[in-house]
């Protein structure tokens, strides 16, 4: 009877210490970039808006490819795009992610301007059962 108890309490122990894992990874997020980001992955990153000079927490999900732009395409932009004509601090990079932010709005986001990057294993259940909102 003793070894069944001591049994038991190990087991009820291990459960624990998965669930408190996944909890904790979940929580955090997984240490990722947004340059490497798929369809469908949901992804919590500090963003820099040389415009204003500030930091963004950022939500979202992702919702299509990432677009690799290349240097001549940079130097077209630059040339010709008139976001941002004026603005000497702001530099194009070379990948650009289409996201959906938890509050339902669509932006792009240059993938070298976010830093702490860390994606959410089941932050598609965050984003569809509107608990994103309570979270962040």
């Amino acid at each position: 009877m003793n070894d069944m108890v001591y049994i038991g309490i190990a087991a009820v122990a291990g459960i624990a210490a998965l669930l408190f894992i996944l909890a904790l990874n979940v929580y955090n997020g997984i240490h990722g970039s947004l340059s490497t980001a798929k369809v469908g992955e949901v992804y919590n990153f500090d963003y820099e808006q040389p415009f204003h000079g500030e930091r963004q927490r950022i939500l979202a999900k992702v919702i299509e490819p990432v677009y690799t732009l290349s240097d001549e395409t940079i130097r077209k932009l630059d040339r010709t795009s008139s976001y941002r004509r004026h603005d000497s601090i702001f530099k194009r990079t070379h990948h650009l992610v289409t996201c959906q932010t938890f509050d339902g709005k669509i932006r792009q986001f240059y993938a070298e301007r976010a830093t702490n990057v860390r994606r959410f294993p089941m932050g598609d259940v965050l984003m569809k059962t509107g608990l994103a909102s309570l979270l962040f």
